[in-house]
């Protein structure tokens, strides 16, 4: 049987963390971006947004609305999401 080596966190491929090779952000950056959503002073559209991180709109209002990019809480704007089993 082959001995199996332990694999560095320096070597992974998912340097963003969260165990995906792809990911964009980190959850720290998404909850930047919904706050810089929350807190703009004139109106910011996800579009817009989805266009300054070159991202697709849909994966950005999934950012906004917490369905994606949660740390497993409540999620963004949107509150609760599907899954949370709070009190």
């Amino acid at each position: 049987m082959p001995k199996i080596r332990k694999i560095r966190i320096e070597d992974r491929k998912d340097s963003r963390g969260g165990g995906y090779s792809r990911r964009k952000f980190t959850v720290e950056e998404a909850n930047a971006i919904r706050k810089e959503y929350t807190n703009a002073t004139q109106k910011i559209t996800i579009s817009s947004l989805a266009r300054k991180y070159s991202v697709s709109q849909p994966l950005m209002y999934q950012l906004i609305k917490g369905k994606t990019y949660t740390d497993g809480g409540t999620g963004g704007i949107g509150g609760k999401h599907r899954g949370y089993k709070g009190a």
